[in-house]
């Protein structure tokens, strides 16, 4: 069984970063060797290979929800999908592209769970603002659950 975790977003842009924050606390972590952190940046749709071989996909991203900075959202890919009038976006529409790509050829990853964090700031600056800096340890949480989850599954 292989899990990814695949924090995405751009660091110079503050809140934007916040999947890739969330990567490089999760390297301190002692997790299972099943477990593959990846820091995809602003790449996603170069990941496609990623997401081919791997049984299960957590996504750590900046979502705009419409809700307050700091709110966290699980969500699945019917949530985000484009043809649903969905008022939640990720920010790059290329990871759902790379996922249905991989879907199409019939090696997608079981489940895929997405992590998303509203953002209160988007603009130049490399520190996430003091509302999602403080989320982190929840954000964390939340995803070694997640993947305690898929390794008893």
């Amino acid at each position: 069984m292989k899990i990814t975790v695949l924090g995405i977003g751009n660091i110079l842009l503050k809140d934007e970063g916040v999947g890739v924050r969330v990567i490089e606390h999760l390297k301190k972590y002692n997790l299972p060797k099943e477990v593959e952190l990846i820091d995809g940046g602003t790449a996603t749709a170069s990941l496609f290979p990623i997401f081919t071989e791997t049984d299960h996909l957590i996504v750590i991203d900046a979502v705009k929800g419409k809700m307050s900075p700091g709110t966290i959202y699980q969500l699945g890919l019917n949530d985000l999908m484009p043809t649903k009038k969905a008022s939640i976006s990720l920010h790059d529409l290329g990871l759902l592209e790379a996922l249905d790509m991989a879907k199409k050829i019939g090696k997608s990853p079981r489940s895929v769970v997405i992590f998303g964090i509203e953002p209160k700031e988007i603009n130049w600056g490399m520190e996430l603002t003091p509302e999602i800096n403080q989320k982190l340890p929840e954000i964390i949480r939340l995803v070694t659950e997640k993947i305690e989850e898929f390794l008893n599954s």
